[in-house]
């Protein structure tokens, strides 16, 4: 979910599921504590290896998320202690929490309608990382929704462009009173996508899906033995709107076989390049593989297509279908395998 929808969501939840003023302001934070992440996404340029400090990383786990909220609350309440936060203008001292179980309870549920709400999208996050070490999605909404998002981002720059988030005014009950219809509308349209999800579901019985950015088509996903097919449908009529199909892999050595290419995929897939690459999917099964052997340079170029995002391209004239680049290329020397005869 995007950022501005996140806000309007918590501050809802947040006023309308507990009165005390303390429990509110650190729920609201915990709901927006998980996306603080995008301060350390300049880590992983400088050290690829910590790729997990990427946006929707480390914060977005149920473990870490917690503990940084909760530190958050003892940060403020120091500040608070201090007289820091007193000599800020408002709304600066809304942020003011006294620190107790109630307000780190209330900060880690906010914590958890987050991560919750980042899992409905497609992108998902790792929420058990790292006991589980894949993202988990269910795949109901993109990362902006064309309704409720938009109508998010429209009231929160709105309200804070006209500088009427202020406590205790009319302006920030006026903003609670509009985040709650907007949280109301977001359910409506989860149950709505989730009902047209089911149906696409049994009536094509796909693999996997993905929605598009308007909810009515979604992208379905199918795999056999030899290709992968990605088809764009409707879920108002059901009927397929276009399909492409790939290769799920493609060597062009008769010298090697299948066993020795795997070999050579499963060392390209060992780099932190590919590690940093597929943990931004969601699946490693919507990759296309090419591997090939440059006999005069001796080394190998092992290309993965997201084929679900080319699909995407295609479709909307961003690619050729003929010659579909590739998402990452990784080459690997001739003489880290053994050849077969």
């Amino acid at each position: 979910m995007d950022f501005f929808l996140h806000i309007v969501v918590s501050t809802a939840l947040g006023t309308q599921l507990n009165k005390n003023p303390n429990a509110q302001r650190a729920f609201i934070l915990g709901g927006l504590v998980p996306d603080l992440d995008v301060i350390f996404v300049w880590i992983p340029f400088l050290m690829p290896e910590l790729f997990i400090f990427q946006h929707r990383g480390l914060f977005h786990t149920v473990f870490l998320a917690p503990i940084i909220v909760s530190l958050l609350i003892v940060l403020i309440n120091y500040l608070n202690k201090v007289n820091v936060i007193q000599r800020l203008k408002e709304p600066l001292q809304a942020f003011s929490i006294d620190i107790n179980s109630r307000t780190v309870l209330w900060g880690t549920f906010g914590v958890f309608i987050h991560l919750l709400m980042d899992v409905i999208s497609y992108n998902g996050v790792f929420l058990f990382y790292p006991l589980i070490n894949h993202r988990i999605a269910f795949n109901l909404v993109s990362v902006i929704d064309p309704f409720a998002s938009v109508l998010s981002i429209i009231i929160v720059i709105r309200l804070f462009f006209n500088k009427i988030v202020k406590i205790g005014t009319y302006s920030i009950k006026q903003f609670q009173r509009s985040a709650t219809m907007i949280s109301i509308l977001f359910v409506v349209l989860l149950s709505t996508y989730a009902i047209l999800q089911l149906n696409t579901t049994i009536t094509h019985s796909p693999d996997n899906t993905k929605p598009e950015f308007i909810p009515i088509f979604r992208w379905l996903y199918s795999k056999d033995q030899n290709d992968i097919t990605i088809s764009l449908v409707n879920q108002l009529t059901q009927k397929i709107v276009v399909s492409y199909s790939y290769p799920s892999l493609i060597y062009n050595q008769t010298a090697w076989n299948i066993k020795t290419i795997e070999s050579v995929i499963d060392q390209a897939k060992v780099t932190t390049k590919y590690q940093r690459y597929i943990y931004q999917l969601d699946s490693e099964s919507y990759l296309s593989i090419n591997a090939t052997l440059n006999t005069k340079e001796f080394r190998w170029q092992i290309s993965f297509l997201n084929t679900f995002q080319d699909a995407q391209y295609r479709f909307f004239g961003l690619s050729r279908e003929s010659s579909p680049k590739p998402s990452l290329m990784i080459y690997l020397n001739q003489d880290r395998i053994s050849r077969i005869k």
